[in-house]
């Protein structure tokens, strides 16, 4: 079967290994893969363990080349649905109906490096897409709180907040504060 890339000019997608037993379609004009659900499985069940995820490390952004416009699957030609990573990812990883997950270019990659590529499944489930919401919120928050405080006022209150944390007076503290 033909399949033809999501991007660009729809050009057809070539076979590629991603990993040892890990088979991909890749497109020759955008450099993105389209991985099978199948394929993907496969490749997962036959990993030794699920490896830790490693922190940011500021280069997650740099390789990736995300596309804005819908996605049309390579094996249906359905609109493939569009989902946040987050986890200091600032990109999204397109799924097909098929459970085929299309990943444009460097974000393999980028997903790698971070031992997140043994974990792209849960990126399309509820409790991962709530922690990636949250974590969206936290930072709104943070950044709202920055911009009145002002960053040396918003550290200074940081820096008391954990050494409040840690006191064993930590009732009398606040029970102080709050006084009118």
């Amino acid at each position: 079967m033909l399949m033809k890339s999501p991007v660009g000019s729809k050009k057809a997608l070539a076979s590629t290994q991603l990993e040892d037993g890990l088979m991909a379609y890749r497109c020759p004009e955008s450099g993105g893969h389209y991985i099978s659900a199948v394929s993907y499985m496969r490749w997962l069940s036959n990993q030794p363990a699920r490896l830790p995820q490693l922190p940011p490390d500021g280069e997650d952004m740099h390789e990736c080349i995300e596309t804005s416009s819908a996605k049309l699957c390579p094996e249906t030609g359905t609109i493939m649905s569009r989902y946040q990573v987050g986890h200091g990812f600032s990109f999204t990883v397109d799924r097909s109906i098929t459970g085929g997950i299309w990943l444009d270019a460097g974000e393999w990659e980028a997903l790698r490096r971070r031992n997140f590529h043994d974990e792209i499944h849960y990126i399309f489930t509820q409790p991962w897409q709530s922690n990636v919401l949250e974590q969206e919120r936290a930072t709104s928050a943070r950044k709202r709180l920055e911009e009145r405080l002002g960053v040396e006022l918003l550290g200074r209150v940081d820096a008391l907040k954990s050494e409040i944390a840690g006191s064993p007076h930590r009732e009398q503290i606040l029970a102080y504060l709050f006084h009118d």
